[in-house]
C-alpha cells in the first residue's frame, strides 16, 4: 500500500458517511438578469456568449444579460468504468446513478455546495486532492476542484477567471465554472452559490494577466440593474441556498411569489396543512417554493405599517403570483419597528393590530 492510501481511505469515508446526501432541496431559479457595470480599468474583458449568458460593450460600460430559463439538454451520461486517485474515486460516488450528464453535473456541484467551506486562507494549498481532503478553499481551489471532479467523469469543464461587479466591497476578482454540454454549449456555474448559471453581476475576464490586487475591484461598479429572478421551485439536485437553473419546465411542486408594489421590506408569513413558513420580503417580493396542494393562510407585514392578509388555495403544482393591494389592509402599530431592518425582525413580534376604516388604506 503505497503511503498516500489512509487519505484516500479517509475521504471516500466521508463520502460515505451518514447524512451526506440528506440535505434539503436547492430552490430553482427562472426568469432574467441584467446589468449595466463599469469594470475596473485593468481587466482584460472581451465581449463572450454562452448557452445563458451575454457579455457586451454598449455605450462606454458593459451589459451583461442572463436567462435562466430551462437548460433543455438530453445529452446522457455514463460513468467510467474506473478511475484514478482519490479525485476520480470521489467523482465516481458522487455521480453514481446518474443518467444524463446535466444530472452528473449536478451532483458534483451540489456535493462541492454542500460539503466545501469558503477559507479565505491565501497559505492553503488550492490543489484539488488538497482541497478535497481539507474540505475548504477559496474560489480558486473550490473551482479546480470542481473541474477536476467532472474532468474525471469524462465531462469537459473549465475555471473561468472573473469580476463581480458591486457597490464598495462587495466588489471582487473571483473564479467560477464553466462545464460544456455537446446539444447546448457552455454553461457557467459558481459551485457554491449558483448552478447552472450566474447572477448578472459577474463579468468573466478575457485572460489572467491582471496587474491589479484585491483592492483595484473596487474601482468598477454598477450602473443599472434588472433582476427578474424567482425561486418557482424546488430540486433535490439542488443545495439548500444555492440557486439552480433547472434542465425541464415540468414543476415538480407549486409556489407562490408575493408581491407588494411600494413596499420597502418586511417579513411574510405562509401557514396552512400543518406548515407554517416565515419569509424577509425582499423590498417589493417574497416566495415560497416547494408547497403541497391546500389551502394557504397568507400575511405580510411590510415597513411602512401594513398587514396584509389573503386566502391561498393551490391545487397542483402550480405557480401563483399575487399582487397584493391595499383592498383587506390592518395598521399595525410600528412604534420602533417603523425603521427596522426586514431581516432582522419578523411577525413573531406580534405587532398590536387595529383595523382601518372600510379595510382602504388611506
Amino acid at each position: 500500500m503505497t503511503p498516500r492510501a489512509p487519505a484516500v481511505v479517509a475521504v471516500l469515508a466521508l463520502l460515505c458517511a451518514p447524512g451526506a446526501g440528506a440535505e434539503a432541496a436547492g430552490p430553482v431559479v427562472a426568469g432574467r438578469d441584467r446589468a449595466r457595470i463599469v469594470a475596473p480599468a485593468a481587466a482584460p474583458i472581451e465581449p463572450y456568449e454562452n448557452a445563458g449568458y451575454r457579455l457586451r460593450r454598449v455605450e462606454g460600460a458593459w451589459e451583461v444579460e442572463v436567462v435562466a430559463s430551462p437548460l433543455g439538454s438530453s445529452s446522457p451520461f455514463e460513468a467510467p468504468a474506473s478511475a484514478d486517485g482519490v479525485v476520480g474515486k470521489a467523482a465516481l460516488r458522487i455521480a453514481a446513478g446518474s443518467a444524463t450528464r446535466y444530472e452528473a453535473v449536478s451532483r458534483v456541484l451540489t456535493w462541492v455546495a454542500r460539503n466545501i467551506r469558503y477559507d479565505l486562507d491565501r497559505t492553503a494549498s488550492q490543489d484539488p486532492v488538497a482541497v478535497l481532503g481539507r474540505r475548504s478553499a477559496y474560489c480558486t481551489g473550490v473551482a479546480r476542484l470542481t473541474v477536476a471532479l467532472l474532468g474525471a467523469l469524462g465531462v469537459e469543464a473549465r475555471e473561468v477567471p472573473g469580476w463581480i461587479a458591486g457597490d464598495g466591497r462587495e466588489a471582487a476578482f473571483h473564479r467560477w465554472v464553466e462545464v460544456l454540454y455537446p446539444d447546448r454549449g457552455w454553461v457557467f456555474s459558481d459551485p457554491l452559490r449558483s448552478h447552472h448559471f450566474v447572477p448578472a453581476t459577474y463579468v468573466r475576464l478575457a485572460g489572467e494577466s491582471l496587474t491589479s490586487s484585491d483592492g483595484d475591484a473596487l474601482e468598477g461598479r454598477i450602473l443599472g440593474r434588472d433582476r427578474r429572478l424567482d425561486e418557482v421551485d424546488l430540486s433535490p439536485l439542488g443545495a439548500e441556498g444555492v440557486g439552480l437553473r433547472a434542465n425541464e419546465s415540468r414543476r415538480r411542486a407549486a409556489a407562490v411569489k408575493v408581491e407588494v408594489p411600494g413596499a420597502r421590506g418586511g417579513w411574510s408569513r405562509l401557514e396552512g396543512g400543518g406548515l407554517r413558513r416565515d419569509l424577509g420580503l425582499d423590498v417589493e417580493t417574497a416566495a415560497f417554493v416547494g408547497l403541497a396542494p391546500g389551502e394557504y393562510d397568507l400575511r405580510v407585514w411590510t415597513l411602512d405599517g401594513w398587514l396584509y392578509r389573503r386566502t391561498v388555495v393551490l391545487r397542483g403544482a402550480e405557480r401563483r403570483v399575487l399582487h397584493l393591494t391595499p383592498t383587506e389592509v390592518l395598521r399595525w402599530t410600528t412604534g420602533p419597528l417603523a425603521s427596522a431592518d426586514p431581516h432582522r425582525w419578523s411577525p413573531r413580534l406580534e405587532p398590536t393590530l387595529s383595523p382601518i376604516r372600510g379595510d382602504r388604506r388611506p
